[in-house]
């Protein structure tokens, strides 16, 4: 994982749940099979949902959390976090020096290139698919191995 994230950022990385470090794996397998996405946006994928390891919600508490958020519900506070977890990723990855491009993924703001942005946001969205071909299960790929 050396190659991708620094020590900092995989920290923050393996400390997600598994649900997490799986969709962000493919994210990231989804944007590296981009030609035109730049070297950093691999790990703009890798740490973009970072911040749901603040509220430490299952299946269950993240769907109650997002049908209170949708209605505009009192949530307690592991559901304000998930809720907000752009925010406080954002702030994690601003705290360890990641790149630019990470936090603001993270974060959902604009604060680096649009093209970019786009290609990260359809990588998350499904949209973009992978271009490349890998193991099926749960593996990670050699280079974000643990």
């Amino acid at each position: 994982m050396s190659r991708i994230l620094d020590d900092d950022a995989a920290r923050l990385f393996w400390d997600q749940q598994a649900i997490d470090q799986r969709h962000a794996h493919t994210v990231g397998v989804r944007i590296a099979g981009v030609a035109e996405a730049p070297r950093n946006a691999t790990a703009a994928a890798l740490l973009h949902d970072v911040g749901k390891r603040h509220s430490r919600l299952g299946p269950l508490g993240r769907s109650l959390a997002t049908v209170a958020d949708a209605l505009h519900l009192p949530m307690p506070m592991r559901w304000r976090s998930y809720r907000n977890h752009g925010a406080l990723g954002a702030r994690d990855l601003h705290a360890i020096g990641a790149d630019a491009l990470a936090i603001a993924f993270a974060g959902g703001e604009e604060g680096a290139d649009p093209a970019t942005l786009a290609l990260l946001r359809a990588a998350d969205d499904g949209v973009l698919k992978a271009s490349v071909s890998g193991p099926a299960g749960n593996t990670m790929p050699p280079e974000v191995e643990q």
